[in-house]
């Protein structure tokens, strides 16, 4: 059975935090080559000089995500922060630090910063290898709002540029997202199918989560409400199964989709996922679903924070 691998996007609201990111000095353009053979965005990233490990770019985070033993081996202090739920049920408790130098691109070019918060997640909740690499770490807002950052899916490069160096390509769609405590989502409204007919629609807000491979996906209680989780309709798809923080593996579904607009677009989408056990999301208010990076495959996206845009281009 095909597993489908899902952001453990661990909704971590670090609030409070003690300052901005301190970008790097360089103003050019940093590119550099990653692994999207797996859906995710998959970069080398250097931690207080220590590395390189293997990180996801990851609009699910807030921040710099590390893995416990990486803030060990690196010697890096942490303290307390609290509990955390995800997929699934259950929760674990995580820890976090503050000032961590975070550095990625080549030797020549490098992106270097300095994230003021940082969460230690523990070693036990770890995903597990994504095309023979170790992940130990996530990328996240703090570093994706500095920049124009572009993810062009078909090259596997991964580019961040200044905002006013920025040219804006002359055929591009462009979806407006909006911002919650460094979470982007978008406005919108999807109608599954169900028996062949279409469902009451499904609106609100759809999470941006790059850091999962699905296109769209709707929350397990607005499936349950529609009648999706316990029908037994022929049009329905076993999509994989996915794991939850507590390790329990559930089924992932599909249904038909009639019709999505997100952030202002209208979509072409044929399908919708859906969980059939309950999971965890940022508090982001009324958060109805997820957009992943299967929407986009072999295109280039291009995030802007500070404009409230995706910009995408078809390749």
């Amino acid at each position: 059975m095909p597993a489908l691998l899902m952001s453990l996007i661990l909704s971590v609201c670090l609030v409070g935090s003690e300052g901005e990111p301190t970008p790097a000095a360089t103003r050019e353009p940093v590119t550099m080559e990653v692994d999207i053979s797996t859906g995710h965005i998959i970069l080398p990233v250097y931690i207080e000089e220590h590395g390189p490990y293997w990180f996801i770019l990851d609009t699910g985070n807030q921040n710099t995500a590390i893995y416990s033993h990486i803030a060990e081996s690196a010697g890096i202090e942490t303290k307390p922060y609290g509990e955390v739920g995800g997929a699934g049920s259950g929760s674990f408790s995580v820890r976090q630090a503050a000032d961590i130098e975070v550095r990625l691109g080549s030797d020549k070019h490098p992106l270097v910063f300095t994230d003021p918060l940082v969460t230690v997640l523990p070693d036990d909740a770890r995903l597990p290898d994504l095309n023979g690499k170790r992940i130990d770490g996530f990328l996240g807002a703090s570093l994706i709002e500095q920049y124009m950052t572009s993810i062009d899916y078909g090259s596997g490069e991964l580019l961040f540029t200044e905002r006013e160096s920025y040219k804006m390509p002359d055929e591009a769609r462009v979806m407006e997202i909006k911002i919650a405590m460094g979470f982007p989502y978008f406005e919108g409204e999807v109608i599954p199918m169900l028996m062949g007919k279409k469902t009451k629609p499904v609106v609100g807000n759809f999470l941006l989560d790059l850091g999962a491979t699905y296109a769209i996906d709707i929350k397990f209680e607005k499936a349950d409400a529609l009648g999706l989780i316990d029908a037994d309709d022929p049009d329905q798809q076993l999509a994989g199964q996915g794991m939850g923080i507590d390790g329990v593996m559930f089924d992932l579904r599909t249904a038909p989709l009639a019709h999505a607009k997100l952030g202002g677009l209208q979509l072409d989408e044929p399908r919708v996922l859906f969980m059939t056990t309950p999971g965890g999301g940022p508090e982001i208010e009324n958060l109805v679903g997820n957009v992943g990076s299967g929407l986009f495959q072999s295109d280039r996206v291009t995030l802007d924070y500070l404009g409230g845009r995706l910009i995408w281009e078809d390749r």
